[in-house]
């Protein structure tokens, strides 16, 4: 009995934090297919205590750090994407709260006809990037998508689009092209902040996914 209520309480703990930065499992994570050597279709699903701006940081790392795990310089995102770009100043700590009065910008990245299939949305579908039935069709989407599971009313936040390795000296062009190791660098500092907010990554300026000169 004893062991029972504590692996309830076990569990309880673990479901009440955000997912974090960790490959797919019980509470969320990255998942990763490959459609050609140089193609990959990568996905990142939070829980619902995750905000679209963590699943959207964790999605971006994985990416840059699966590019320099195969030996490539950078990527390209080639689905329709939408991210959540935060433009404004900083506050007097360098880091920006979480406030209902935080404006954010939006920009569509978009692609060319004939890149793309039809959107693949699986709401009963946990790992979503290592469906044995994935198209091998560059997928259309990754724009944050909700998804509901087991019932739970509490909205999932989750990303799932395809890139593009690239293996010649790369040039950061964001928010569609990166350097990847660039991307790393930017982003390492914020997915290892030991403070976080509420678990989550904390609202920052998204200067790595803006133009040069386009910050303010």
């Amino acid at each position: 009995m004893l062991r029972s209520l504590t692996l309830t309480a076990a569990a309880v703990i673990l479901v009440s934090c955000a997912t974090p930065y960790q490959p797919e499992g019980l509470t969320g994570g990255f998942g990763v297919k490959e459609l050609r050597p140089d193609v990959y279709r990568v996905s990142f699903q939070g829980n619902g205590f995750t905000s679209k701006e963590s699943v959207q940081v964790y999605w971006l790392n994985r990416c840059a750090e699966l590019a320099v795990e195969k030996g490539f310089t950078g990527f390209e995102i080639l689905s329709d994407m939408q991210f959540v770009i935060r433009t404004q100043p900083e506050n007097d700590s360098g880091r920006i709260r979480l406030s209902s009065s935080v404006p954010s910008l939006k920009t569509v990245i978009p692609v060319t006809g004939g890149e793309t299939a039809e959107a693949a949305l699986f709401p009963n579908q946990p790992h979503l990037a290592n469906r044995s039935d994935a198209s091998v069709k560059l997928a259309r989407g990754g724009s944050m998508m909700i998804f509901y599971g087991g019932g739970a009313a509490v909205p999932k936040p989750g990303l799932e689009a395809d890139v593009h390795f690239l293996a010649t000296p790369v040039e950061s062009s964001p928010p569609k092209i990166f350097n990847a190791r660039a991307l790393l660098a930017q982003l390492d500092p914020i997915i290892k902040d030991v403070e976080k907010c509420g678990g989550n990554v904390c609202p920052h300026v998204h200067d790595y996914l803006l133009p040069k000169g386009k910050l303010r």
